[in-house]
C-alpha cells in the first residue's frame, strides 16, 4: 500500500521503523517523501548499488536552502577540507593520506589502547548489584576515551572527561534533521574541539610522539603531510563518528543480548561468537531509522520506475536494507551465528567508514568487558523514556540493567 504523506517523521515511526520499513521495501521502496522534499531508498540492493554510484554525490552544498559558512570560521575550515566534498580521484589521494593513521603497527597500538580503557572501566563495575546505569559508567565513556588516547589528548587530570563531553555534544551539529538549539550546542563544541586538536597538532609536529596525530603529520604513505587544518577536520570527524558511533553499538550490543537471553547463553558458552555477535547487534538495529547515508544526485536517472532529477536528496536506509528478506533469512530475528557478510551497516566501496573496524574491535572488548560483571541472572530494564530523540536519530540517555539482589 503506496504511502500518501510523510511517516519518516512520524514519532510512532522513529520509535520503531521496521514494521513500516517493511512495508517500504515491499510496495514502495523508491519513495518521495514531499514533506521533507527527499527520496527514502529502502531495498538493500538498490542501496548497495547506490552507495558507490558515481551518479550520486554526498556534497551538502548541494541541499535545498544551503548557507556557507562565516569565511575564517571552523565550519568554513571543515568546508574546505572535507572528504564529503572531494573528487573521486582526490577521494582515493586522501584516504591514502589518511591511512599513514591505520599502518599494521597503528591498528596493535590501538588494540592495546582498547583493552586497556576497556578493563579501566569494567573494574569498578564487577560485583555491583541491583539496577545500574551501564551509560555514564561504561558505553558511554568507553568510546570517546578510546579515541581520545588514539588521538593523543594528554590524559590529564579532567582533559579526558572534558574531551568526552566536547564529542558528545559536537555530534549534535550533524545530526539530520536536529533542531537550532542542538545545531548551535554542537557548533560550539566544535569550536572549541577544533582548537583543542590544532594546538595539539602544532606541538605534535614539533615533537612527534607515538599517536593518531604524529602519524598523519608525518607523511609515512610517502604522501604530502596532513596540514594542520586538515588534520583538525579529520580527527573532528572521526571523534564526531566515533564516539557516538560506538557508544551507540555498544548500547545495543548489550541490550539486544540481554532481551535475547538464549543468545546471550551461546555468546557465554563460546566467548569465539564474540565478533559475529557485534556484527548482528549492528545489522539488527543499529540506530533505528538514523541509519541512514544522505546523497545528492548529480543527473537525471530512473530507478524501479521513478524518475530521480538532478539535485535531489536521496535518503538511503541501511537499517531497511539489513532487514531485507531478499538477502537474509527471517532478517527480524537477532541470531548471534549469522552470516552477516551482506551487512551494509558501515557502508561499502570507496566510502565505506575508515573507522568500522575500530568501532567493531571496540565492542568486541566492551562485550568481553561485560562478561566479567554481568551475572547471568541479568536483565535489561529500560523504558522508551530512555531515549532522546534529535532529528530522525535516538540517543540513548540510560541503560538500565538489573544485576539482580
Amino acid at each position: 500500500m503506496p504511502h500518501s504523506k510523510s511517516t519518516l517523521l512520524d514519532p510512532d515511526f522513529l520509535r520503531d521503523p521496521f514494521p513500516r520499513l517493511r512495508e517500504f521495501r515491499d510496495h514502495d521502496p523508491v519513495f518521495w517523501d514531499p514533506d521533507l522534499e527527499t527520496w527514502f531508498i529502502t531495498r538493500h540492493e538498490d542501496v548497495r548499488a547506490l552507495l558507490s554510484d558515481e551518479r550520486l554525490s554526498r556534497d551538502t552544498r548541494l541541499a535545498r536552502g544551503y548557507e556557507a559558512p562565516t569565511p575564517g570560521s571552523w565550519s568554513a575550515h571543515f568546508e574546505k577540507h572535507s572528504s564529503l566534498y572531494l573528487s573521486p580521484e582526490d577521494h582515493l589521494r586522501w584516504r591514502s593520506r589518511v591511512s599513514a593513521g591505520f599502518t599494521p603497527r597503528a591498528v596493535r597500538r590501538m588494540e592495546q589502547q582498547v583493552r586497556d580503557v576497556v578493563s579501566s572501566f569494567v573494574a569498578p563495575i564487577v560485583g555491583r548489584k541491583g539496577v545500574v546505569d551501564l551509560l555514564p559508567i561504561f558505553t558511554s565513556p568507553i568510546p570517546n576515551t578510546v579515541i581520545g588516547r588514539i588521538a593523543g589528548i594528554p590524559p590529564f587530570p579532567g582533559d579526558e572527561e572534558r574531551f568526552r563531553t566536547l564529542a558528545q555534544d559536537m555530534v549534535r551539529r550533524f545530526i539530520f534533521l536536529a533542531d537550532a538549539e542542538n545545531v548551535k550546542r554542537g557548533e560550539a563544541a566544535l569550536v572549541e574541539m577544533a582548537e583543542w586538536i590544532l594546538d595539539l597538532a602544532e606541538k605534535r609536529r614539533h615533537q612527534p610522539q607515538d599517536d593518531l596525530l604524529s602519524d598523519l603529520l608525518s607523511g609515512a604513505t610517502g604522501e604530502t603531510p596532513m596540514s594542520n587544518h586538515e588534520i583538525v577536520v579529520f580527527v573532528a570527524g572521526l571523534v564526531s563518528a566515533g564516539s557516538e558511533t560506538t557508544t551507540l553499538g555498544g548500547n545495543q550490543l548489550i541490550r539486544h543480548l540481554l532481551t535475547h537471553p538464549d543468545q546471550f547463553a551461546k555468546v557465554r558458552a563460546d566467548r569465539s561468537l564474540i565478533p559475529n555477535a557485534v556484527r548482528e547487534a549492528v545489522r539488527f538495529d543499529f540506530g533505528n531509522i538514523a541509519a541512514v547515508n544522505t546523497r545528492f544526485a548529480l543527473e537525471d536517472f530512473t530507478l524501479r520506475g521513478k524518475t530521480i532529477r538532478a539535485l535531489e536528496p536521496i535518503m538511503l536506509s541501511l537499517a531497511s536494507a539489513n532487514r531485507d528478506p531478499r538477502v537474509f533469512d527471517d532478517p527480524d530475528r537477532f541470531e548471534v551465528t549469522r552470516d552477516t557478510g551482506e551487512a551494509l551497516s558501515f557502508g561499502r566501496g570507496p566510502h565505506f567508514c575508515l573507522g568500522a573496524n575500530l568501532a567493531m574491535q571496540e565492542m568486541g572488548c566492551m562485550l568481553e568487558g561485560a562478561l566479567e560483571f554481568l551475572p547471568e541472572a541479568a536483565r535489561f530494564s529500560g523504558t522508551e523514556a530512555d531515549l532522546e530523540q534529535i532529528g530522525i536519530m535516538q540517543r540513548p540517555l540510560r541503560l538500565p540493567v538489573d544485576f539482580g539482589p
